[in-house]
Protein backbone atom coordinates (compact mmCIF):
# COMPACT_ATOMS: atom_id res chain seq x y z
CA UNK A 1 0.00 0.00 0.00
CA UNK A 2 0.94 3.49 -0.38
CA UNK A 3 2.12 5.37 2.20
CA UNK A 4 -0.08 7.87 4.05
CA UNK A 5 0.36 11.58 4.39
CA UNK A 6 -1.55 14.62 6.38
CA UNK A 7 -2.51 17.27 3.76
CA UNK A 8 -2.77 19.95 6.81
CA UNK A 9 0.28 21.79 5.43
CA UNK A 10 -1.56 21.22 1.48
CA UNK A 11 -4.47 23.12 2.56
CA UNK A 12 -3.10 25.94 4.86
CA UNK A 13 -0.86 26.56 2.20
CA UNK A 14 -3.49 27.41 -0.47
CA UNK A 15 -5.57 28.84 2.11
CA UNK A 16 -2.80 31.58 3.05
CA UNK A 17 -1.80 31.40 -0.92
CA UNK A 18 -5.47 32.81 -1.80
CA UNK A 19 -5.43 35.65 1.56
CA UNK A 20 -8.56 33.52 3.30
CA UNK A 21 -8.66 33.56 6.80
CA UNK A 22 -10.08 30.05 8.34
CA UNK A 23 -13.35 31.82 8.85
CA UNK A 24 -13.88 32.74 5.13
CA UNK A 25 -12.98 29.10 4.14
CA UNK A 26 -15.18 27.27 6.23
CA UNK A 27 -18.12 29.71 4.93
CA UNK A 28 -16.93 29.10 1.26
CA UNK A 29 -17.16 25.63 1.72
CA UNK A 30 -20.01 25.17 4.11
CA UNK A 31 -17.51 23.72 6.92
CA UNK A 32 -17.05 25.38 10.06
CA UNK A 33 -13.62 27.35 11.27
CA UNK A 34 -12.61 24.32 13.81
CA UNK A 35 -13.14 21.88 11.32
CA UNK A 36 -10.60 23.71 8.95
CA UNK A 37 -8.23 24.33 12.27
CA UNK A 38 -8.58 20.64 13.50
CA UNK A 39 -7.37 19.80 9.28
CA UNK A 40 -4.63 22.10 8.84
CA UNK A 41 -3.22 21.17 12.65
CA UNK A 42 -3.55 17.02 11.14
CA UNK A 43 -5.78 16.69 13.94
CA UNK A 44 -8.63 15.24 11.62
CA UNK A 45 -8.79 13.67 8.22
CA UNK A 46 -11.27 14.60 5.75
CA UNK A 47 -13.93 12.73 4.66
CA UNK A 48 -14.60 12.37 0.65
CA UNK A 49 -17.12 14.83 1.20
CA UNK A 50 -15.15 17.74 3.42
CA UNK A 51 -12.47 17.18 0.69
CA UNK A 52 -14.53 17.83 -2.40
CA UNK A 53 -15.78 20.81 -0.66
CA UNK A 54 -12.64 22.21 0.35
CA UNK A 55 -12.00 21.42 -3.73
CA UNK A 56 -14.58 23.11 -4.33
CA UNK A 57 -14.64 26.60 -2.28
CA UNK A 58 -10.86 26.67 -3.35
CA UNK A 59 -11.68 26.04 -6.84
CA UNK A 60 -9.13 23.38 -7.63
CA UNK A 61 -9.23 19.97 -8.95
CA UNK A 62 -8.98 17.47 -5.71
CA UNK A 63 -6.19 15.96 -7.41
CA UNK A 64 -4.33 19.00 -5.36
CA UNK A 65 -4.27 17.41 -2.35
CA UNK A 66 -2.28 13.97 -3.52
CA UNK A 67 0.38 15.90 -5.85
CA UNK A 68 3.84 16.67 -4.40
CA UNK A 69 6.04 17.14 -7.70
CA UNK A 70 5.74 18.93 -10.47
CA UNK A 71 4.01 17.89 -13.68
CA UNK A 72 5.61 15.12 -15.82
CA UNK A 73 4.66 13.96 -19.41
CA UNK A 74 4.40 10.60 -17.96
CA UNK A 75 4.16 8.60 -14.58
CA UNK A 76 4.07 5.21 -12.90
CA UNK A 77 2.01 5.00 -10.06
CA UNK A 78 3.46 2.21 -8.21
CA UNK A 79 1.46 0.99 -5.12
CA UNK A 80 4.46 1.87 -3.06
CA UNK A 81 4.55 5.06 -4.10
CA UNK A 82 0.88 6.26 -4.12
CA UNK A 83 -0.07 8.96 -1.01
CA UNK A 84 -3.02 8.08 0.50
CA UNK A 85 -5.60 9.29 2.49
CA UNK A 86 -7.21 7.34 4.81
CA UNK A 87 -10.46 8.61 6.75
CA UNK A 88 -14.17 6.86 8.52
CA UNK A 89 -13.32 3.27 6.96
CA UNK A 90 -11.89 5.05 3.17
CA UNK A 91 -8.90 4.94 1.60
CA UNK A 92 -8.13 7.36 -1.48
CA UNK A 93 -4.82 6.84 -3.02
CA UNK A 94 -3.81 9.23 -5.97
CA UNK A 95 -1.44 8.90 -8.57
CA UNK A 96 1.17 11.50 -6.26
CA UNK A 97 2.25 13.14 -10.13
CA UNK A 98 0.80 14.61 -13.00
CA UNK A 99 0.75 14.74 -16.33
CA UNK A 100 1.21 18.08 -18.14
CA UNK A 101 -2.41 19.02 -19.54
CA UNK A 102 -3.68 16.61 -17.59
CA UNK A 103 -7.62 16.29 -17.79
CA UNK A 104 -8.30 13.09 -15.40
CA UNK A 105 -7.31 12.48 -12.35
CA UNK A 106 -7.05 9.02 -11.13
CA UNK A 107 -7.64 7.39 -7.84
CA UNK A 108 -7.82 4.28 -6.22
CA UNK A 109 -10.63 3.68 -3.72
CA UNK A 110 -10.84 1.47 -1.12
CA UNK A 111 -14.06 0.92 1.35
CA UNK A 112 -14.07 -0.99 4.48
CA UNK A 113 -17.64 -2.39 5.07
CA UNK A 114 -20.62 0.04 5.30
CA UNK A 115 -18.66 2.97 4.67
CA UNK A 116 -19.43 6.02 2.27
CA UNK A 117 -18.17 8.95 0.20
CA UNK A 118 -19.73 11.02 2.84
CA UNK A 119 -23.71 12.83 3.58
CA UNK A 120 -23.04 15.46 0.76
CA UNK A 121 -23.79 14.81 -2.84
CA UNK A 122 -20.82 15.85 -5.30
CA UNK A 123 -21.42 17.74 -8.41
CA UNK A 124 -19.27 18.41 -10.81
CA UNK A 125 -17.92 19.06 -14.46
CA UNK A 126 -16.75 16.34 -16.77
CA UNK A 127 -17.71 12.93 -16.64
CA UNK A 128 -16.84 10.31 -13.68
CA UNK A 129 -15.77 6.50 -14.70
CA UNK A 130 -16.04 4.08 -12.35
CA UNK A 131 -14.46 0.78 -12.50
CA UNK A 132 -15.28 -2.02 -9.57
CA UNK A 133 -11.85 -4.37 -8.87
CA UNK A 134 -13.30 -6.40 -5.68
CA UNK A 135 -16.54 -6.19 -3.58
CA UNK A 136 -19.63 -4.33 -4.82
CA UNK A 137 -19.95 -0.96 -4.22
CA UNK A 138 -23.68 1.57 -4.88
CA UNK A 139 -23.71 4.58 -6.54
CA UNK A 140 -26.68 6.79 -6.26
CA UNK A 141 -26.75 9.22 -9.29
CA UNK A 142 -29.52 11.90 -9.23
CA UNK A 143 -31.69 10.03 -6.78
CA UNK A 144 -31.30 6.32 -8.80
CA UNK A 145 -29.20 3.20 -7.26
CA UNK A 146 -26.69 1.48 -9.48
CA UNK A 147 -24.91 -1.37 -8.25
CA UNK A 148 -21.35 -2.79 -9.35
CA UNK A 149 -20.06 -5.53 -8.62
CA UNK A 150 -16.19 -6.59 -9.29
CA UNK A 151 -16.02 -6.35 -12.93
CA UNK A 152 -19.19 -3.90 -13.88
CA UNK A 153 -17.74 -0.55 -14.92
CA UNK A 154 -20.29 3.07 -14.87
CA UNK A 155 -18.99 5.94 -16.60
CA UNK A 156 -21.51 9.07 -15.95
CA UNK A 157 -21.83 12.95 -17.22
CA UNK A 158 -20.85 14.38 -13.07
CA UNK A 159 -23.08 17.50 -13.03
CA UNK A 160 -25.80 14.23 -11.58
CA UNK A 161 -25.67 14.80 -7.93
CA UNK A 162 -23.81 11.53 -7.61
CA UNK A 163 -22.83 9.78 -3.95
CA UNK A 164 -21.46 6.35 -3.50
CA UNK A 165 -21.17 3.86 -0.40
CA UNK A 166 -20.32 0.00 0.38
CA UNK A 167 -23.35 -1.17 2.36
CA UNK A 168 -22.17 -4.55 2.53
CA UNK A 169 -20.14 -7.22 4.92
CA UNK A 170 -17.26 -6.87 3.10
CA UNK A 171 -14.41 -4.70 1.59
CA UNK A 172 -14.68 -3.17 -1.47
CA UNK A 173 -12.16 -1.38 -4.25
CA UNK A 174 -12.65 0.58 -7.24
CA UNK A 175 -10.79 2.73 -9.68
CA UNK A 176 -12.26 6.11 -10.17
CA UNK A 177 -11.58 8.29 -12.36
CA UNK A 178 -12.49 12.09 -12.92
CA UNK A 179 -12.34 13.90 -16.47
CA UNK A 180 -12.56 17.73 -16.41
CA UNK A 181 -12.11 19.40 -19.34
CA UNK A 182 -9.39 22.34 -19.64
CA UNK A 183 -7.02 24.20 -21.24
CA UNK A 184 -3.13 23.84 -21.22
CA UNK A 185 -1.66 24.53 -17.87
CA UNK A 186 1.40 25.96 -19.82
CA UNK A 187 0.31 29.22 -19.88
CA UNK A 188 -0.38 29.25 -16.06
CA UNK A 189 2.87 27.62 -15.03
CA UNK A 190 5.02 30.29 -16.83
CA UNK A 191 2.82 33.40 -15.45
CA UNK A 192 2.86 32.41 -11.75
CA UNK A 193 5.51 29.92 -11.13
CA UNK A 194 4.97 30.99 -7.33
CA UNK A 195 1.74 29.32 -7.10
CA UNK A 196 1.80 25.75 -8.16
CA UNK A 197 -2.38 25.12 -7.09
CA UNK A 198 -3.06 27.59 -10.27
CA UNK A 199 -2.50 24.33 -12.21
CA UNK A 200 -4.96 22.78 -10.09
CA UNK A 201 -7.87 24.77 -10.68
CA UNK A 202 -11.30 23.16 -11.58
Amino acid sequence: MGQTFSLGAKLRAIRDERGLSQRELAHRSGLSANAISLIERDENSPSVSTLQSLASALNIKMSYFFEEEDPDSLLIARPEERPAIVSQGVRIEGSGRRLRHQEIEPFLVTLAPHSESGNRQVVHTGHEFVYCQKGAIEYIIDGAVYRLNAGDFLIFEAHLPHIWRNTTDQEAEFLLVLQTPGESDEPVQRHFPRYPSLTHLG
